[in-house]
């Protein structure tokens, strides 16, 4: 079985937990940063996971045109997805149904809240105006999920024993 996870990822956080996720599942992983490059041969795995940081409760946009322009294929895959936000508990769970398309959720066989991280100084002047309120001034946010990395990896290690 072969995995593919692509991710996108604006201040690296995402990058690090799709770095964590693949560490994590047993089987051979390709980690494609859809920000450097967005193209894959889906025909080469059998489970795409996909994830993606919520700026402004949206999605990275090169995120979203990657699971529509691949749509059918997708259909085709066994499918996992993660989000990275700094919402907890419902408001997170909201986030992800909306980040995502539906037809994308409900052919996935799992999620994950990765949790997120803010580093006030690593953001650029509109960044730090949009969440001076989510970071309390101007003080780092560090709530990273791994138990919820790793429940997907477990996901995806069950899958190879089917």
């Amino acid at each position: 079985m072969r995995v593919l996870i692509a991710f996108g990822s604006r201040y690296g956080t995402t990058a690090s937990c799709a770095r964590a996720l693949a560490g994590m599942i047993r089987s051979p992983s390709v980690i494609l940063d859809l920000a450097r490059s967005r193209a894959a041969d889906l025909k080469l795995f059998d489970v795409v996971i996909i994830g993606g940081s919520i700026y402004g409760g949206k999605l990275l946009r090169h995120v979203t045109a990657f699971c529509e322009r691949h749509q059918d294929a997708l259909l085709g895959k066994r499918i996992g997805v993660f989000i990275c936000c700094l919402y907890q508990g419902d408001h997170a769970r909201l986030q992800l149904r909306d980040a995502f398309p539906p037809w994308l959720l409900e052919r996935s066989f799992a999620h994950a809240l990765a949790g997120g991280e803010l580093f006030y100084s690593r953001l650029n002047l509109l960044d730090r105006l949009l969440v001076r309120g989510l970071s309390r001034g101007r003080r780092d946010v560090m709530r990273l999920n791994p138990e919820a990395l790793q429940a997907l990896a477990d996901a995806v290690n069950a899958l190879e024993a089917t």
